[in-house]
Order: structure tokens, then sequence, then C-alpha cells
């Protein structure tokens, strides 16, 4: 039978009607006799016991548990919450030859990202390029090449502005706490078999950065596999050079010895390392801009589990459409990477992952 937590006022009324059973002979208490006034007091402090009893029993289950006892949780299973990355990458400083710019000399971005140099570094031909690493870690320290910033403290000799020769990258937020509790699951409702899909799985996504992986068996032929790789940023999906060399790192020292793993990154439809993106024409009825938000979340949803290089199932593209509270609607076109395709289940190769693009809307 599940336990339901009684509210104040069925505590209140127990306590009273125990009162009166016990001492008054089933006689009701007046409505302001001391006693009752007592009840009302006690039922207030079991309330809370009740409370707590009720927060308790959240925290025993992984799939209820929150912070901190989800990490707890995470720790009895060898599955601890991915911190968070610096990113890194190298800046151009210009200025006079023979200035020096020390180790940790900081610069910041226009939105106040900040950095800091990570070796001693002297000015030749005008110019010098040195590593540098955000100050703090997460998302908000990547920068894309030619984004520039300023130096915080002026440098005699050294120019206040400076100039990303090579990506900033790297940079990962803590892992969401509900990504911890779905790894932590895996974990649990897969045990570690020595080396099997989910085993492969469970590594790739252990390295900070990875948000999603799928095996392939025998991918290059007998005794190989291999995994592809999303990263946790939905917006930019793309695994790195680095984040791939990381994986492929760590998961050859998790691996059975004799299996030949390789790492892959998401790929387009023609081979190149990105995302398919599907394009669609739809027509909807009604057309109301609250259906046309709902269709898009579906599909996104329906889109971001999909194993790379499976067809996506016609059926469930039209549920994800027809499950939004239009009434009726109709697709009149797909298209893959700008190339249109029959409407049927669209094909992906390789390790094309699909990401929806553009919709065009029309009323029905």
């Amino acid at each position: 039978m599940p336990w339901t937590r009684p509210t104040l006022e069925q505590i209140k009324t127990r306590i009273v009607k125990g009162i009166e059973s016990r001492l008054t002979g089933n006689v009701a208490l007046l409505r302001r006799a001391l006693l009752r006034i007592i009840a009302r007091a006690f039922a207030g402090a079991i309330h809370t016991s009740y409370g707590y009893l009720a927060f308790i029993v959240r925290q025993i289950f992984v799939i209820t548990a929150e912070d901190p006892y989800l990490i707890w949780h995470g720790k009895k299973w060898g599955v601890n919450r991915k911190a968070a990355s610096f990113a890194a990458g190298q800046v151009k400083f210009t200025g006079v030859d023979g200035a020096l710019i020390e180790e940790d000399t900081r610069w910041q971005t226009d939105e106040g990202v900040e950095y800091g140099t990570l070796s001693d570094v002297t000015i030749s031909g005008g110019e010098a390029i040195v590593d540098t690493q955000a100050v703090e870690a997460g998302t908000d320290g990547n920068l894309a090449v030619t984004s520039t910033g300023s130096l915080i403290e002026p440098i005699d000799d050294v120019d206040n502005e400076v100039t990303v020769t090579t990506a900033i990258e790297g940079g990962v937020d803590a892992e969401d706490p509900e990504a911890h509790r779905l790894r932590i699951l895996q974990r649990i409702q897969f045990p570690p078999m020595g080396g099997n899909d989910q085993d492969y799985i469970r590594w790739a996504t252990s390295v900070v950065g990875v948000g999603r992986a799928w095996t392939y068996p025998l991918a290059d032929g007998a005794g190989t596999v291999g995994v592809a790789i999303i990263t946790s940023d939905p917006d930019n999906p793309v695994p790195s050079a680095q984040l791939l060399a990381d994986t492929q790192a760590y998961m050859d020292d998790e691996k059975p010895v004799t299996a030949d793993l390789t790492v892959y990154s998401i790929t387009d439809s023609s081979g190149i390392a990105g995302f398919a993106e599907i394009d669609l024409e739809l027509s909807i009825s009604p057309d109301k801009n609250e259906l046309r938000l709902t269709i898009e979340e579906n599909i996104k949803s329906l889109f971001a589990p999909h194993k790379p290089g499976t067809d996506i199932i016609l059926s469930q593209l039209r549920s994800a459409i027809s499950n939004s509270g239009v009434t009726d609607y109709l697709i009149n076109g797909i298209a893959v990477d700008g190339i249109s395709v029959p409407e049927d289940d669209i094909a992906l190769t390789g390790y094309a992952y699909p990401q929806l693009g553009t919709i065009t809307w029309a009323a029905l």
C-alpha cells in the first residue's frame, strides 16, 4: 500500500480523537479547549517530521534523489559527477620587441570573461603567441579564432589588444544533475560485462565533455568497435579533435585489450564532420505559433537520442507532429543537407546525426 503524507488537519484530528477517546469518554472537546490547542501544537511538530520522512524517502531512490544525495548515489556506483573544465587555446600579443609578458598575465573579453597566460613569452618580430586558459571553468570561456580581448593591467611596450589565434575551446560546464542521474541509472540497469555495448557507452560518457555515445560493433571489420560521440553542449554537438583524442585515450585504458576501438565524430550526410540537417515543409491546422513551437520541440526530442547513421522512421516523425495538438497536418517536403528526399523513412549513413534545420510553415 503506498504511503501518503497526512495533512496538518488530518494529524490534528487524529490527536483530538485520541484525547477524546482516552480522557473525556468520547465527549467532544470544546472549540477553545486547552487540550484542543495542545493537539494543534503537537500536530504542527509532527507534520514537520512527516515532511522530513517524505524527503528522506525521495533521497533513497536514484530516480528521485536531489543533490547532494544524488552525488552520494553516484559515488556508491562509481559514477562521479563530471566537473567543469577550463577552456584553453592560444592568443597573440603585439608590441615592441623584447617586451616581456609574464606567466599568468590576465586579459579579458568585452563580456568580462577572464583569462591568464600559461608561460612567460617575449615579443619578437612585433608579436608573441602564447598559450592561455580561462580563469573560471565552463563554456563561457570558449572563444572562436580572431576573437579579441584586452589586457586587464597595462604592460610597458605591449599593445592593449589581445587576439585569439587558436580557438579557445574545451570549456565544459559541470555535469547537469539529470545527465548524472541517467548515467547512474545506466550503470545500475546495465552492470559491467567486460566490454558489451553498454560498457562502451558508459566509458565514453564518463569523459568530461561527452554528452551521448553510440556503439557500432564490427564497424571496420572483425575485432573492431566504433563509438560515435556528441558533446554535452546541445548548441554545438560536434566534438573537437581534442575531445575525440581524450575519449579515445580514456577508452583505450578501459576496453578489452583485444578490441580495436576507434572513436568517431558525428558527420553530415556527405561524411564531413558535423550533423545532418533535416529541413521540413509542413502544413498544419490550426496554424498557431504555440503549435509550431510544440512541433519543433517534439522533433528535437525525437532527434536527440537518435543513433547516428540509422534511419529516422517516418511514423515516429509523424507522431512527433501529431502529438503537438494539431487536428490535421501534411508533410509537403523533406530535405537532408539541402537535398530533397522522398516522404519515407529518412536514411542516414555513416555517422550522420540528425539536427532539425528549417521548418517552412503553411496553413492547411
